[in-house]
């Protein structure tokens, strides 16, 4: 070969388009080798056939006419074989190869063919790149951007870094599971120190902030609480990889939520022994944030300012990880080509199903929480797991916060009604707005013109009815002398030793928990806070005030994180919850110290005092009428012996019980004496005030201290009934009424704003008048509890009639049935449906 043509075979081989196409050249050869074969040859043969025509038929001294013919019968052969390039490039091949045959005659005339055949190749395959497109050629980026884009990714595919990159390491599914138990480990720790109020951060300590929170809360990995937060951590953690398929962007999304929900935890629970909740999460529809904002002060800086940046470098670890591992899809799927082969199939199945069977599984784990007969809940019952659905705070510290978390974002409070829907509402409401009328036909008052008080009296009820428990004193006798001016009796009260929540959400909604399912163990915690809007009775007097919600005030002497009262209470449009911790805080918070000891709680005497301010206030600035809801805290459990010998009822103490128990009981007895002479003291100086004052007493539920009378079966309904009484002061026309043994001896809390409106003689709503109806008709109702929180094992509801004696539900009245029946679909719409009723003005008291 001349040296000519061996420079001219060296600019070919390094032009752009050898590089481009040797590739696809190979892998055409190997599919074809046997076709390749056969066309180069004819190709051969044919040009050489010319060649020696070409020079049999021309003289020596024509030599340049021969060379040209030869050389245009190569090309036009070549040029023919490389026309339709950018479909193959087998003619290309043929072009080529007619080329080297030529070459292998030894002759001037077929070099000069070859390479004028090779450069006509050269510049086809040069237009096809250019077609193509490439920057700077003729392709216009801005008209074909994808045209481009494909040839610049062709051209770095072929660069040694591209080659390098390719062959980077696929992490195994072995890997990732020791990742995800690392982090999950991690993030439980987390999780515990989140509630640990003896460890903070300490900037200035010799360990990193990562390493104090380790050392803190490894210990308790293995208790009740980390392991059932490493359970709802796991399922979390299995919902971010499933539903996004990239193993490193899930476990970024889910290491950086565990952290910011650790970080907020810490500061809240610090704050205010609560973790973060569901309710806590509207921020994210544009209400609630500054419930969130409100927890970082200048004391808690350090945990941000530390915790951010931590979250940020593990989000951005992660997701360089993602480009480095070469397995990008955690399950494989092909949606391009779904059934190509049997690897896209069961690809696809798994990739449909597993995000389906993560997010159920999570799902049905948080119903279970909150459904004491499932088996998921036996299951977690055997580790520990053990509800305190009275205080999401030590719920948090005994269960998890991670637990806590879920077991109140998925409660099934009641079950879907059919036939609901606003013409059902409309029916309902028009049925009970003409009850109303014919009710108020024989009424003139107006029930806001008088301010109302209703006292839950913590615990207080009558032990000498206790079955066993006999006192030759009796340890109330200022209420029980109420009973000839004022109506009193028995209410039936759905907790037995706890959940005074419940009773309180019934006497200030008129709803009940008889018709919420079982799962339903606190509407304080469980639901009030996913409702947008909640009727209470209070929210009456704050219409009658122009909407002013200064009409409607609560007290607690206690702390307002118990059941949530400080968010339920402003959802039901108080002014203000006064309480130990609130801002301002309440006035008098007094404690009792007896002969032998001090009580932890404030007394009666010190709950009422802060009513007799507010009212007295009122009253002075002749403002309307108010509502007022206080709940007192002295006889809350335990019951320690702080009287000494100055507690008379260990002496009357006639009880059939075991000593132990007797001490107790005797203890608390005292206790409900001193309610009763504090009861008696408010009740005079209400009396003194001119202005018309009704008060709705009732004690919640009886303490969980009677052991042997609760081991029989026959004491379950003497054991759930408390004292309740309405009475009047001076200033009040209907001072000294009281209403009928028929329509007063029992009753349940949800009826107590009927019954307050019919010892008033005032004018219902058409809900009150429903109430009304509902307790002529069933005096009380009830699905019990246990002292541990959870319903009866038969969770059935308890009807009592006006003698107290039990109702079969079979034996109801058509009236009955379809009250009931509206009873519910009215605490369906207000609970779970769109609150048709209450934009139809059902709850709404007639115009003065």
């Amino acid at each position: 070969m001349s040296s000519s043509i061996r420079r001219h075979h060296r600019r070919h081989t390094g032009t752009r388009l050898r590089r481009l196409h040797d590739a696809k050249i190979e892998r055409i050869r190997r599919r074809h080798r046997a076709d390749r074969t056969l066309t180069s040859m004819a190709a051969g043969r044919i040009a050489a056939g010319n060649a020696s025509a070409s020079i049999g038929a021309t003289t020596s001294s024509d030599t340049t006419t021969v060379t040209s013919s030869a050389t245009q019968t190569a090309t036009g052969s070549a040029s023919s074989a490389t026309g339709s390039v950018s479909s193959s490039t087998l003619p290309t091949e043929t072009a080529i190869s007619s080329g080297k045959a030529l070459e292998g005659n030894g002759k001037n005339t077929t070099c000069s063919a070859t390479e004028s055949a090779v450069d006509a190749a050269d510049g086809t395959r040069d237009n096809a790149e250019s077609s193509e497109g490439k920057p700077g050629d003729a392709v216009d980026w801005r008209k074909h951007p994808i045209r481009a884009w494909r040839a610049q990714y062709g051209r770095y595919k072929q660069t040694r870094f591209y080659q390098a990159w390719a062959k980077r390491p696929k992490f195994s599914y072995g890997a990732y599971l020791c990742v995800a138990f690392a982090l999950l480990l991690i993030t439980d720790m987390m999780l515990l120190w989140s509630i640990d109020t003896k460890h903070m951060y300490d900037p200035d300590a010799e360990y990193s902030f990562f390493r104090q929170i380790l050392d803190s809360s490894y210990h308790s990995l293995s208790s009740a609480a980390g392991i059932l937060n490493f359970f709802v951590l796991a399922m979390v953690y299995l919902v971010c990889v499933t539903v996004i398929n990239r193993f490193w962007v899930g476990t970024a999304i889910f290491g950086s939520l565990a952290g910011v929900y650790a970080f907020a935890c810490k500061i809240k629970y610090a704050m205010r022994t609560e973790p973060i909740l569901p309710s806590d999460l509207g921020f994210l529809n544009g209400g609630g944030g500054e419930n969130v904002a409100s927890f970082i002060t200048d004391e808690y800086r350090p945990i941000i300012d530390h915790g951010v940046p931590l979250i940020i470098w593990f989000a951005v670890i992660c997701l360089l990880l993602q480009f480095l591992d070469r397995r990008r899809a955690f399950i494989h799927c092909s949606w391009r080509h779904p059934i190509a082969n049997v690897k896209n199939i069961f690809g696809n199945i798994c990739r449909i199903v597993a995000p389906v069977m993560s997010i159920w599984l999570i799902t049905t784990y948080a119903g279970a929480l909150s459904t004491p007969d499932s088996s998921i809940r036996e299951f977690v019952n055997e580790i520990g797991y053990a509800p305190i659905i009275w205080n999401v705070g030590d719920d948090a510290r005994a269960n998890g916060a991670a637990t806590t978390f879920l077991s109140l974002t998925k409660v099934k409070a009641m079950d879907a009604e059919p036939d609901y829907n606003e013409a059902t509402m409309q029916r309902i409401h028009d049925r009970y707005a003409k009850q109303a009328q014919e009710i108020n036909a024989n009424r003139d008052a107006t029930l806001t013109d008088t301010t109302v008080i209703n006292v839950l009296s913590e615990t207080f009820s009558d032990p000498n009815r206790v079955p066993g428990v006999h006192f030759n004193i009796d340890p109330m006798p200022n209420i029980r002398a109420l009973g000839d001016t004022a109506t009193t009796g028995l209410m039936l009260s759905p907790g037995y030793g706890g959940g005074t929540a419940n009773i309180e959400f019934q006497q200030m909604t008129g709803l009940s928990m008889a018709n919420f399912n079982g799962s339903m163990l606190s509407p304080y915690q469980q639901l009030l806070p996913t409702r947008p809007e909640v009727f209470s009775f209070n929210q009456m007097w704050n219409e009658a005030c122009g909407g002013d919600d200064s009409c409607s005030v609560g007290f607690h002497p206690f702390l307002q994180r118990f059941y949530l009262r400080n968010a339920n209470y402003k959802k039901f449009k108080f002014s203000h919850l006064y309480t130990l911790d609130s801002d301002p805080k309440i006035k008098h918070a007094g404690t009792y110290e007896g002969k032998s000891g001090k009580s932890g709680n404030v007394t009666d005497e010190q709950a009422y005092q802060n009513v007799i301010d507010e009212v007295r206030a009122n009253a002075q600035a002749n403002k309307p009428a108010q509502f007022i809801e206080l709940v007192t805290m002295q006889n809350h459990a335990p019951y320690p012996g702080i009287y000494g010998d100055e507690n008379e009822f260990f002496a009357a103490d006639m009880s059939n019980v075991p000593d132990g128990e007797k001490g107790v009981i005797g203890n608390y007895a005292k206790g409900v004496q001193r309610t009763d002479e504090a009861t008696k003291q408010f009740l005079d100086e209400l009396d003194a005030i001119d202005k018309p004052i009704t008060v709705v007493f009732y004690g919640d539920h009886l303490p969980g201290i009677y052991t042997t009378a609760a081991n029989d079966p026959k004491n379950s309904i003497a054991l759930h009934e408390t004292d309740y009484f309405i009475w009047s002061n001076r200033a009040s026309t209907t001072h000294d009424v009281k209403l009928p043994e028929s329509n007063a001896a029992y009753s349940s809390s949800n009826y107590f704003m009927a019954q307050t409106a019919q010892q008033l003689n005032a004018c219902v709503s058409p809900y009150l008048a429903l109430l009304t109806e509902l307790h002529n008709e069933i005096p009380a109702l009830s699905r019990a509890v246990t002292s541990g929180g959870t319903w009866s094992p038969d969770a059935s509801i308890t009807y009592l009639d006006a003698e107290g004696k039990e109702m079969d539900p079979k034996q109801f009245s058509k009236k009955a049935k379809q009250l009931l029946s509206d009873y519910k679909m009215v605490q369906y719409d207000m609970m779970m449906g769109k609150n048709h009723l209450l934009g139809m003005g059902f709850m709404n008291l007639p115009k003065q």
